[in-house]
C-alpha cells in the first residue's frame, strides 16, 4: 500500500489555476427574491449572507487561494534561508580559494521547456552592508587599536542642544568672549552625535584580526541577508 504525497504549495497554486470557476455575471440586486438577502442573517451588526450559488464558487476559490498563498509564504521563507545559506557558504569558499572578492554567486538549476531542459540561476547577493552597534564597537576601540581605522568609518556631526536658544540669548549678552570661554559657551550650544558604519574593506580587514577581536566584531557587527534574484 502507498501512501500519497501531500503537495505542496506550489502545487496548489498550479492546481487552483486549471480549475479556477468563471466570474458570477449575474448581479445582485436587492430584492426579496435575491438568496443573498432572503437569507441574510444579522447579528449586531454584522450580515451573513443567505447562501447565493451565483457566488459560493468564487467565493471558496478565494479562500483556496488565501490558504494556498499563507502556505507558499510559508514554505518560501525556508526555501530562501535554504539559498541564502548555499550562496552566502559557497561564496566563502570561493573568494578564500580564489583570493577573490566577489560579492554575487548564481546557482544553476534546469526546468523543462517545449524547446527541453533549459539552465536557469538562483542570484545569491551578498552585499557589503552591515548593521553596527555602535556602543559595542566603541567600547572596544582600544582593544582594536591600528585595524580600527581600517574597519570602521566614523561620521561626526553637530547639532544645538534643545535649550539652545536660552544659551544663546545669554551668549549675547556677554560682551568680549574669547578663548577657553568663548569655546566653553560653543560647547553648551552643540552635541556631538558620532555614527559609526564599516569601511569597504572590512570583511577583508576583520579576517586578518586575532580570533578574540573577531569575536568582538562578532557581536558589534552583523551582515546584512544575501538577496535573491530569480532568472
Amino acid at each position: 500500500m502507498t501512501t500519497a504525497t501531500k503537495p505542496n504549495a506550489l502545487d496548489i497554486l498550479k492546481n487552483l489555476g486549471k480549475k479556477a470557476p468563471a466570474p458570477a455575471t449575474s448581479s445582485l440586486a436587492a430584492q426579496v427574491n435575491d438568496p443573498a438577502i432572503a437569507g441574510a442573517k444579522k447579528d449586531k451588526n454584522t450580515v451573513v449572507l443567505g447562501f447565493d450559488p451565483g457566488i459560493a464558487d468564487r467565493a471558496r476559490y478565494a479562500s483556496q487561494l488565501k490558504e494556498a498563498l499563507e502556505r507558499a509564504e510559508g514554505e518560501f521563507a525556508v526555501a530562501q534561508s535554504e539559498m541564502r545559506d548555499y550562496g552566502g557558504s559557497k561564496r566563502g569558499l570561493y573568494n578564500d580559494t580564489f583570493k577573490a572578492n566577489v560579492t554575487t554567486v548564481k546557482v544553476p538549476y534546469t526546468v523543462d521547456t517545449p524547446a527541453g531542459p533549459e539552465t536557469r540561476t538562483v542570484a545569491v547577493i551578498c552585499s557589503n552592508k552591515y548593521s553596527v552597534q555602535k556602543d559595542v564597537v566603541l567600547g572596544n576601540k582600544d582593544a582594536l587599536g591600528a585595524s580600527y581605522e581600517r574597519l570602521f568609518v566614523e561620521e561626526r556631526s553637530k547639532k544645538l542642544k534643545p535649550n539652545a536658544e536660552e544659551l544663546i540669548r545669554g551668549v549675547f549678552e556677554q560682551v568680549g568672549l574669547s578663548g577657553d570661554e568663548l569655546e566653553n559657551a560653543m560647547e553648551q550650544l552643540f552635541e556631538e552625535e558620532v555614527k559609526v558604519k564599516t569601511a569597504e574593506a572590512y570583511e577583508q580587514e576583520s579576517k586578518k584580526l586575532p580570533a578574540d577581536l573577531q569575536t568582538v566584531l562578532a557581536q558589534g557587527v552583523t551582515r546584512s541577508q544575501p538577496g535573491l534574484k530569480f532568472d
